[in-house]
């Protein structure tokens, strides 16, 4: 049953400003790069003659710089606030998809993921902790609806740069999905850093909890934490999942093209898996407000299952089957480790841990695509990697089933006894 009681409704009225600013930074500053580097993947094979080894070794790149960004974003969202970290890597994705005007060199386009490394794990890390530090009860709920920007952004961006493409080449086409973060997101980004009812994203120091509200291990020392079996237990489950997730993320359109499917219908399919996403974004979210790290460990089943599926995409029934699957799992691949950092951990230092996690998914979205893109020059086929990917996600869930979620737990505990206690006060007042 979907849930939205009284906590979740207190929080998305004292915070809805958050997620609107939070959806934009999805919406434009974050889904324009992201999902663009699987349509440039054809034309730089197409126009520039490299290889598909050497074209998607471009988000490796990104994510290898991702990782990096995202332990310093992560500790300086903890120490400065997260707008003017929003500033830096959402304009330098807009900068990224700029300069494929000028790119004629495997140098200069690999130096191109730099800078989309940058944007991409410094946005996903700042808007994590924002929404982290704003929601306590409705946390996974209010990720799953800001994340529907990203999904908006699937829908739309597959025809946006199609139809920029055959207006303005495969070059102009790509810059202009750009135009949205300067239009939209920047301006979004500045009126969070200069407005005095947004200074929240300004300070210097965790924002300030109810204690009665939010329990846990606020305070533990980093170093104490990193000691602990659990803390590489999510670190590499959420590693191995993020590698396939990616994986499958920018070399779908080469996959669908292999299977036969027109330009128009893979654009088609793409989107469709966008689509879903709506839903599931919503429903993940919900789903793991409610479940903690169990529901996790069987959304990352799903995940195995469209991998399974993608042997027989060539039967429409299969594919829709697919595009089902795969928004599902994809929606909890972007939802686990704030999930699992909050509920483990609780709020103290959730802009370092969230960095490091970050950091560990980055380096799995990193080695994703090459692996995938080695496997299939190495046998003409993505057969190998289909199996592959399929048995990880069954491996890293028996990794996070038995993690206790502490913070999860003892505030479920709190919100049972306050709805118990509710009764006693009204029978109190009347009396």
């Amino acid at each position: 049953m979907f849930r939205f009681d009284a906590a979740f409704r207190a929080e998305f009225r004292e915070n809805w400003l958050v997620l609107l600013v939070a959806f934009s930074c999805f919406l434009f500053g974050f889904s324009a790069p992201a999902y663009a580097l699987p349509f440039i993947f054809p034309e730089v094979i197409d126009h520039l003659g490299w290889t598909r080894e050497q074209a998607t070794l471009l988000a490796s790149s990104k994510y290898a710089v991702g990782i990096v960004c995202a332990l310093l974003v992560g500790r300086f969202v903890d120490r400065t606030g997260a707008w003017l970290s929003l500033l830096v890597t959402v304009s330098m994705g807009g900068l990224a998809l700029t300069s494929f005007l000028w790119i004629s060199t495997l140098t200069s386009y690999y130096l191109v993921g730099i800078l989309l490394g940058f944007a991409s794990g410094g946005t996903m890390v700042a808007l994590k902790v924002l929404i982290s530090r704003s929601f306590h009860n409705s946390q996974g709920t209010a990720m799953g609806l800001v994340l529907m920007g990203s999904v908006l952004g699937s829908v739309v961006l597959p025809f946006a740069i199609t139809a920029a493409d055959a207006a303005l080449g495969w070059r102009g086409g790509i810059a202009a999905m750009s135009a949205g973060i300067w239009l939209v997101a920047v301006p979004m980004l500045l009126y969070g850093l200069f407005s005095p009812h947004m200074a929240f994203g300004r300070r210097t120091i965790a924002v300030p909890l109810d204690k009665a509200a939010a329990p846990g291990p606020a305070n533990q020392p980093l170093r104490e934490i990193m000691r602990e079996p659990r803390f590489w237990m999510i670190g590499i489950a959420v590693m191995t999942v993020g590698m396939i997730d990616q994986a499958f993320t920018q070399h779908q359109v080469l996959i669908f093209k292999d299977v036969g499917l027109s330009p128009e219908w893979t654009a088609a399919a793409v989107s469709g898996i966008g689509v879903m996403g709506i839903v599931t974004r919503l429903f993940v979210g919900n789903m793991l407000d409610a479940t903690s790290n169990r529901g996790l460990a069987i959304l990352w089943w799903v995940l195995s299952l469209s991998i399974l599926m993608a042997f027989a995409l060539g039967n429409p029934i299969v594919l829709v089957a697919f595009i089902v699957l795969r928004a599902t799992g994809h929606s909890a691949v972007m939802l686990d480790t704030t999930i699992m950092t909050k509920h483990v951990y609780g709020p103290g230092q959730i802009g370092t841990l969230i960095g490091i996690y970050t950091a560990m998914v980055s380096a799995g979205f990193a080695l994703g695509p090459w692996l995938m893109g080695r496997m299939y020059d190495m046998s003409g086929s993505y057969a190998s990697s289909y199996i592959l990917f399929a048995i990880l996600p069954v491996l890293a869930s028996l990794l996070i089933w038995p993690i206790k979620p502490v913070f999860w737990l003892e505030l479920k505990a709190r919100n049972a006894a306050a709805r118990a206690a509710e009764p006693a006060a009204a029978q109190g007042s009347a009396a």
